[in-house]
Parts: structure tokens; sequence; C-alpha cells
């Protein structure tokens, strides 16, 4: 649950694109064939219609219930992607990231250090503009 809302509020990629194959009507929008659409999806992952109210806050009882039950539209959940484009290696960034977690929190304790400045920063992906200071203590 921590993993999906973390990537729910910071995920990997940033932005997701798609090309129009043929003339599209989306309510009173047109979108011509060859038309490239950009999603922003961290845009889709705190919409407060979607999410609800707690859109903004780290919460990670939502996914108590998993995906399906964390939102109005599962579909929009989409930290690597969505569709025929998802990433190739989300099942292995998924298996990583929870061995080196587990391996991490049994073997140490973490604290944020008073000199960290949240300020998370859109490049490629979204990361901490000013990297993030941690007090790490050996268990």
């Amino acid at each position: 649950m921590v993993i999906h809302e973390s990537l729910r509020l910071y995920p990997p990629v940033a932005v997701v694109s798609r090309e129009a194959l043929e003339d599209m009507q989306f309510g009173d929008i047109l979108v011509p064939k060859g038309v490239n659409i950009w999603t922003m999806v961290l845009t889709l992952h705190t919409d407060p219609q979607i999410w609800g109210p707690d859109s903004y806050i780290f919460n990670p009882n939502r996914f108590a219930n998993g995906i399906t039950g964390a939102c109005k539209i599962p579909q929009v959940y989409m930290p690597f992607g969505v569709g025929p484009r998802v990433c190739l290696g989300q099942n292995l960034a998924m298996v990583e990231l929870k061995l080196l977690i587990s391996l991490l929190l049994s073997n140490f304790s973490f604290s944020l250090s008073p000199n960290y400045t949240h300020s998370p920063v859109l490049r490629l992906v979204i990361e901490p503009e000013n990297g993030v200071d941690l007090l790490v203590n050996k268990l």
C-alpha cells in the first residue's frame, strides 16, 4: 500500500503521450488524426474528483482494497504508463523495490533530517530538487 501510494504521488513516468490514429471526438473537442495528446500522470493521480478530497495527502490506506478500491477510475492509476505501451520493466521494478525496502527496513531505521526541504521537481522524472537528507541508524 505504501509503494502504491508513493508511486501515485511521485510516479516515475511523468507524462504519457499518444498519437491519434484517426479523427476522434471527445465531447465538444475534435482531435484530428496525427495529433499527439500528452497527459500529465501526476494531474490524474491527484485529481480530487477521482481520488477524493485528500488526493494530495499521503494515505497508503486508500489502497487497502487494491487499486480498484483506491479510486473511482482505476485505469487512471498509471505510474508505469498504461495499455500496450506500459513499461516492460514494471514487474522487475516492483520486485526490486519490495526486496530493497524489506532489506533496508530490517537492518536500519530512517527519519528525515531537520535540514530536509520537500521540493519535488519535474525533470525527466519527478525527483527531489535538493536531494533527501535522512538520518540512518543501524538496528
